[in-house]
Parts: structure tokens; sequence; C-alpha cells
């Protein structure tokens, strides 16, 4: 239930060691780094690196180069360096060897080509290659077509097949100079597609330098990394600076991954203001997995208040009432807990909600629709005659209902006193004092409650003219005069901008919405009692189902189950949620946070 402290860390040094600075920064896996955009400031007079990446560009060409030859690079653990030179040297030099341009967009061989080339070299026709009079064709033919060169036996040509697919045949053809053109004509009938015998073994060749074309496309793809990370470093007083936040407790462990050409300076976020220290949230092990729902909403600002403990509580408890029953609960409690390490957060919400569902489930005396199998434990326990408390009873749906209001009431004046001493830890007297969440809707809304609560539980009427002028119209001028009261205690001038008239017509429609705003919250907790009664008319269905299909029972008794725990458990879930986010995080919370995230060498 706090957030982590950060330190705000700068590493600089020279040009010569920037790389290495920015990497040893990047790679640490502790800092949460911040654009050199926002680091520069007209005090400082800082520059971006603006250096054109060069190195994206030799990356490109060597990746496309080695597609055209159809060769996987690889990177290698170590690598030599390079300088522009010999990186364009080593390209112009292989498209000279192998032949082939480095944006060439035709791939030079596939595997079936290499196979029949290679059936091709041991028919050992080099030396019939330069006679004058033969012509010698090379390509493959569709293997429609090669069944079709039996129609063709009287021609004045041989063929020789060298390798076939489930598509093709690749063959080669002998004829003489005077016969070509006619041998032309039938084979392009048949669909045959000559190729170029190549004059040099690419296979061979590839062989021979990959260690050379790994080598320098490990550098270049390192120094293109690198170069990508620029925006991140500051030029200032020609010095290089690299910035951002790091956990208070993993400052000395940062500093420790650089070279004494790196000096830093540490200083705490209040001396940067100008810059917004990232959040990182941090709490019990009850209360972690409910980051999620703080994450999906928005973290809070660096320095204030985490309510993660408090949804953690709340949350588990909205959801145990709705929710109640021994046996589902265990089964949610056991899959949360195994699966949490494996499949993160919601899992691990899971397993705290099972908790609070088996409390409850207890109390109402249900395990897994069974609504008579603690009843002797209860009786032993509680002194009842059946059990504590019967949901499906008639005198039971108005308990619930008027119990959901009850606890939604104290929600709402624990949220609005939580809103009051926020505002007042942030110096924000006036809305501590004067709005809908502040002392005066405390007074307000309290006032109702106490007033309901004495009439119908004590059987007293409060209700007299001092009673409502202290408790009803004070807080409501309260609200309407809310501006002008704040500007008044911050020391400014109350009159509003606007005038007072049109002040006071835009006040008073906005007033009706305050108060029907505390009347929707208060209905919108009657979800809590419904789903309670809902659970149990499901698990009562399920139940009649089982009685009424005999030996399959047992069976229907486990699907209906898990189709209560699905389908109920899901929209039980997210109707708690809701109740987190629309009606309570409305009275004290405000996000605006920068989650705390570090750059990875992955990353742009």
């Amino acid at each position: 239930m706090a957030i982590t402290k950060m330190k705000f860390v700068s590493a600089t040094s020279d040009y010569e060691h920037l790389d290495s600075m920015l990497m040893s920064g990047i790679n640490s896996n502790m800092l949460h780094v911040e654009e050199a955009a926002n680091i520069i400031n007209e005090d400082n007079h800082g520059k971006l690196l603006d250096e054109e990446n060069v190195w994206s560009t030799y990356e490109q060409t060597i990746k496309n180069f080695a597609y055209n030859l159809n060769y996987e690079l690889k990177k290698k653990d170590k690598n030599n360096t390079y300088t522009t030179d010999e990186v364009e040297a080593f390209i112009k030099e292989s498209s000279e060897k192998f032949g082939i341009s480095a944006d060439s967009e035709k791939v030079i061989l596939t595997k079936d080509d290499e196979a029949a080339l290679a059936a091709l070299s041991e028919c050992n026709f080099e030396k019939m290659h330069a006679c004058q009079y033969l012509c010698f064709l090379f390509g493959r033919l569709p293997k429609e077509s090669f069944k079709k060169l039996s129609m063709y036996q009287d021609e004045n040509f041989v063929h020789h097949k060298l390798h076939e697919n489930e598509q093709y045949v690749w063959m080669v053809i002998v004829t003489s100079d005077s016969y070509k053109p006619l041998v032309d004509k039938i084979f392009k009938d048949l669909f045959f597609e000559e190729m170029s015998i190549p004059t040099v073994d690419i296979q061979k060749l590839l062989r021979e330098n990959s260690d050379k074309i790994d080598d320098i496309y490990t550098f270049v793809a390192n120094k293109s990394e690198i170069h990508e990370k620029y925006e991140y470093v500051a030029n200032i007083d020609d010095k290089y600076v690299l910035s951002g936040f790091v956990k208070e407790s993993d400052v000395e462990k940062y500093q420790s991954l650089f070279d004494k050409s790196v000096t830093f300076e540490v200083k705490d976020p209040s001396e940067v203001p100008e810059l917004n220290c990232p959040t990182l949230l941090k709490n019990n092990w009850f209360a972690r997995p409910f980051e999620l729902f703080i994450e999906m909403y928005g973290v809070p600002k660096y320095g204030e208040f985490d309510p993660t403990g408090f949804v953690a509580l709340t949350y588990c408890l909205l959801f145990g009432i709705m929710f109640g029953d021994l046996g589902q609960g265990f089964v949610l409690f056991v899959l949360g807990l195994a699966l949490e390490k494996k499949k993160g957060k919601l899992f691990g919400i899971m397993g705290r909600i099972g908790i609070t569902s088996m409390i409850f489930g207890f109390l109402f005396g249900s395990v897994f629709g069974n609504e008579e199998l603690l009843n002797p434990i209860h009786q032993a326990l509680f002194g009842v005659d059946e059990k504590l408390f019967e949901v499906m009873a008639n005198s039971s749906t108005m308990v619930l209902l008027i119990g959901a209001i009850v606890i939604g009431a104290i929600l709402i004046l624990v949220t609005q006193l939580m809103n009051i001493v926020l505002r007042l830890r942030k110096k924000e007297v006036g809305e501590a004092l004067f709005s809908q969440n502040g002392v005066a809707g405390l007074l307000f809304y309290g006032s109702i409650i106490v007033a309901i609560a004495c009439i119908f539980v004590l059987k007293v009427n409060v209700i007299n003219p001092l009673y409502i002028g202290i408790c009803f119209i004070l807080p409501i001028i309260c609200f309407v005069f809310k501006e002008p009261l704040c500007k008044v205690v911050e020391g400014k001038s109350a009159k509003p901008e606007e005038g007072w008239g049109g002040y006071i017509v835009q006040s008073v429609f906005e007033l009706l919405e305050v108060l029907l705003t505390f009347v929707t919250n208060s209905m919108s907790y009657l979800r809590v009692g419904g789903f309670v009664l809902s659970h149990a008319g499901m698990m009562l269905v399920v139940m009649t189902l089982v009685k009424m299909t005999g030996n399959a029972g047992p069976l229907v008794m486990v699907f209906g189950n898990i189709f209560v725990m699905l389908l109920e458990g899901l929209i039980v879930g997210i109707q708690t949620l809701r109740l987190e986010y629309y009606e309570m995080f409305s009275r004290y919370y405000e996000a605006g946070g920068i989650p705390f995230k570090i750059l990875t060498s992955e990353e742009n």
C-alpha cells in the first residue's frame, strides 16, 4: 500500500564512451529512461543527437543480400569492430563475388534448384559443353508436361531427369544447333522454364564466407540498435548525458555497471519538478494482484496515495458477499493460487476473492449449492434452529437489500473521509471543505444516514429546524458557492468570471446533479443484495435439476456448479469492479501518474 521511492540519476560521458554508457544503462533493467527532449532546457543549452543512422541502412542492405541468397543470418555473441568504409567495402565485394545486387528482389536458387544442379554436376557435361555443335538447356517442367515427352520420341533431342518435387521435374536437354529452334518451340508449348546455370557455386561461397557475413551483420545490427537509442541522450557542454529514474534501493547497483569514464549525479525527484517521476506500486502479498485494477484505471502520481490496499479489501468484501459459497470459493482459491505465478495477477485476484467467498459461503451455509450441509455446524456454533442465515427465505430479501444500502452508505462515507484527508495533504483546502466529497458532502450525506437510522431503528425523530439548517441547508449553500468559497480560501477574489447571475444559474443545475448523484450512488449498491439472491437462485435451479435427473445427478451437479462459477463469477467480478471505479474512485482517487517502465534493448 505504498509507492516505491525513486531517485533521478544522470550518467555523463564523452563521445568515445557514449555507446558503452548508453547500452550499460539500457541493459541494466533498472532505468526508467527519460527522453533527451525532456532534459534539455534554456538553462543547460543542451542539444539532441541528430546523427543519421547509417548503420540501419547497412543492416537492411545485408538482410536483403542474405534473403536473396536464401541465407539465414546469425547474430554472434562476440564480434569484431569495423569502420563504415570497411562495411561498405564488404558489401561491394560480396555483391561482385556472389554476382548479386543486395537490393535485388529475385531469389537466385531454391533448395530444389540446388538439388538439380548437384545432380547435373554429376553428369560430367563440362567436357561437352564447349562443343560448337551441341546446345544444352537446363530448367524445370511441370509434371503433367513431363509425361507428354513420350509423344516426341522421334524428335532430335535427348533429355535427362535431374530432380523432382510434387509440381516440377528438373531436367537437362541436349540437341544440336540446327534443331534448337524446333526444340525451343516444343518445350515452350510444354511450359518449360529455362534456368541459367550459375557460374559460381553460391553455397560453397556462403560456407566459406558465413563467419565474416555474420560477424559484420552482428556489428552493424548492434550499432543500429545503439543509434536508435540516441533519442535518450542529451548533448550538454560537449558531454553526453543519459538520464532517468531508478529505484532508490538500486542506485548503487546501477552505478556499479558503468566504467570509470562515466560520472553520476543523483537527485531526489522533488529537485526535478519539470519531470514526471514514474510510479512503481509496492504492496503486500494480499493486495499485490489488485495492482492490475489500478494500472487499468491509471496509476497514482508519484508521492500520492496508493489505493491498492483499499481496493483489495473492498473488492474482496463485495465479491464475497455476492458470490458466497464455501465450495465454489475454495475452487477459486485453489485455482487462483496455483495459476498466479504462471498466468499473472488476474489469477492472484481470483485466489483472494476465493477466501471471502468461502467466508460468506460458510455464513450463508452454502456448499456447492447445498444449503443444508453446514446446518449442524451452525447449530453447534451459533445456537440456531437450522442455519445462521437463510438467503432464500422471504424474510431475508429486505434484510439483504437494506444491508446492501447500508454497506454502500458506509463505503460512501469512508471514501468521503479519504478524500478530505487526501485533499488536505495536497493543501487543497477549498475542495476538502466545500465539495460534495468534502466536509460539506460528508455532513450532508452523513446527516441523512443518521436521520434515517434514528427514525427507523431507534424510533427517534432528530429532524428539527436547527438540524435541517446545519446539516442540510448549510452544505447545500457550500455546494452552490463552492468555487467562490475556494477562491476566498486561496486568497483570491470571490467574484466568478462569468458574473454572479450566470454562475448561480449554472450552480443550481449542478446542485441537482449532485443531489441526484447521492441517490443513484446509494441505490447502485442494491446490486450487492441482488446478486446474493441471484446466486442462491441459480444454485437452487441446479439442485432441483440434480434431484430430477436421478443417476445423472452427480454429473449435473458438477457441470451446474461449473456453469454458475463461470457465468456468475464473471458477472459479479465485473459488477464489483464497476462499483470500485464509478462509485468509489470518483470520490477520492485521481490517477494521472506514469507507470515505471524499464526500457530493454529490444524496445525502441
